[in-house]
């Protein structure tokens, strides 16, 4: 089995390591495996060897860090089923005829040509410019050419 040393520069404060490197992923939020393993392994190798951790609570610390990122994985799958819903619902604009807010025009009215996603936000296409689904402030059918009726059959001479 091999193992990777961990170098602890100085302790700061009982309990406190500080570490070579510390700083190169600064403004990170997340924890990642390898970032607890590396907490984990300098925790183990630093405590009193005759007063060791009880096994109870490295149960419970692996427990709570596997409870957390499983909630990380099913936050990051929501919000990917998230975004698929909302393209779903926006193909439903096609060919419709949409009113939106325009920031410079005030409201536009159109058919929707196409529906694109920007991100993870779709948005309709009228005439040319995009436009977020949140500014859609009515939904109608197109208008239909007016059909006039076929003229009646003319009578056949000698009827």
């Amino acid at each position: 089995m091999s193992t990777t040393s961990i170098a602890a520069t100085s302790t700061v404060a009982a309990g406190t390591i500080v570490y070579e490197g510390a700083n190169k992923n600064a403004g990170r939020t997340t924890l990642t495996s390898a970032d607890f393993m590396k907490l984990m392994t300098a925790q183990l190798s630093a405590q009193d060897p005759m007063n060791p951790m009880k096994d109870t609570e490295f149960i419970s610390q692996m427990a709570n860090f596997t409870s957390l990122e499983n909630s990380r994985t099913l936050s990051e799958s929501f919000k990917s089923f998230t975004t698929q819903q909302s393209l779903a619902a926006a193909s439903n604009f096609m060919g419709r005829y949409v009113t939106v807010k325009d920031a410079t025009q005030g409201s536009i009215s159109g058919i929707v040509d196409s529906v694109v996603l920007s991100g993870t936000t779709p948005s309709v296409v009228i005439g040319g410019k995009s436009y977020a689904t949140d500014l859609i402030t009515a939904i109608g059918t197109p208008a239909t050419p007016a059909t006039v009726p076929p003229a009646p059959a003319a009578a056949a001479p000698g009827n």
